[in-house]
């Protein structure tokens, strides 16, 4: 089911080895961290969950590490405060006018809309200017008409294909976000193609579709009455293993055809796996009444790191000189930022 690309390249004379990531993450010590960020958040009426946030990310950042060293997480909580306070700000502008005016309230979803390839933007950039890696800070160059483009006008155009275009606006997405991102001077790139986001779309859309024809096959052997009306459950768990399959092989993708100058990116997630932890982590969750949210982010977090690693040319510390180098004799300019979270 799994349709990982192969990630081997010729690299030249130099010798390449595999840098696998690690996670080195505790339950019961990310617990303590989790609960109190969460009192503390809900004591000062969510003030506190801009410290919560920069807590929590600066220990899965961490407790990652690639060839020994661990990455850094550099963002203020008073950025990060300033951004969700603009976005409260203007939901309650929106929550005003709408009542007061409602015929506004189409204006503003046109307006937010628009906005949202900004956020992206924003985020994005964001999260880069706020993480390093043995002291270098990683970087992202995306404008705003492009991801105007990518994240509104394509998507849109796409539905006039009844989604067919889908898959090449999902292709182009990545190659824009891998394109556009940089590790100190050293830009990403990738050689990801239109032919295999659609493969994983094309099974993915199978798995749905199987469950729609079981359902309607059930529908001849269940009575009419409340039978019929648990119909739809039958085609859940088939839409729940199409999701989980799409967005696992784009990962995989996204990561096997990235590089850095002449080093590899390598995922060797598998949907089996994944769907596991997430139906564990759910039911954990759920009979835990919410208690097992660390252990169930903690275990996502090291089976991801399990499975990415990065296929080295040469000498890290010597690459890593390198950037160094650079990156002091031109300096850096860290723009502000909101940090307002765009899920991608």
């Amino acid at each position: 089911m799994d349709s990982t690309a192969p990630v081997p390249r010729d690299c030249g004379q130099a010798a390449t080895r595999r840098l696998s990531f690690e996670f080195s993450g505790d339950s019961r010590e990310y617990f303590r961290i989790w609960i109190l960020n969460l009192f503390l958040s809900l004591l000062t009426l969510g003030i506190y969950s801009a410290w919560a946030k920069v807590r929590s990310e600066r220990y899965f950042y961490g407790h990652t590490r690639l060839d020994g060293s661990s990455f850094e997480y550099t963002a203020s909580p008073i950025s990060i405060l300033k951004g969700r306070l603009v976005a409260l700000a203007v939901v309650l502008l929106y929550s005003f006018v709408s009542s007061q005016f409602p015929l506004t309230a189409p204006l503003f979803a046109v307006a937010f809309m628009f906005a949202m390839p900004w956020l992206v933007v924003r985020s994005l950039r964001f999260r880069h200017d706020n993480s390093r890696y043995r002291g270098i800070r990683f970087g992202f160059d995306g404008r705003y008409p492009r991801a105007l483009i990518w994240y509104l006008l394509a998507p849109i155009g796409s539905v006039l294909t009844v989604f067919l275009a889908y898959p090449y606006v999902a292709c182009r997405q990545q190659q824009w976000l891998v394109r556009n991102s940089r590790f100190g001077d050293a830009r990403f790139d990738t050689d990801l193609g239109t032919s295999s986001v659609y493969g994983v779309y094309i099974v993915g859309g199978g798995i749905a579709l199987l469950g729609i024809v079981l359902q309607g096959l059930a529908a001849n052997f269940i009575p009419a009455g409340a039978g019929q009306l648990l119909l739809p459950l039958l085609s859940v768990p088939f839409y729940y293993l199409a999701f989980v399959f799409v967005d696992t092989q784009m990962t995989n993708l996204t990561l096997n055809h990235a590089s850095l100058d002449e080093h590899r990116f390598e995922s060797r997630m598998e949907t089996a796996a994944v769907c596991r932890l997430l139906i564990t982590n759910t039911l954990g969750i759920m009979l835990s009444l919410g208690l097992l949210i660390p252990w169930a982010k903690i275990r996502m977090a090291r089976y991801r790191a399990e499975c990415t690693g990065v296929l080295f040319r040469g000498e890290p510390d010597r690459y890593i000189q390198t950037r160094e180098a650079e990156q002091n004799a031109f300096g850096e300019e860290l723009g502000e930022a909101l940090d307002i979270e765009v899920g991608l």
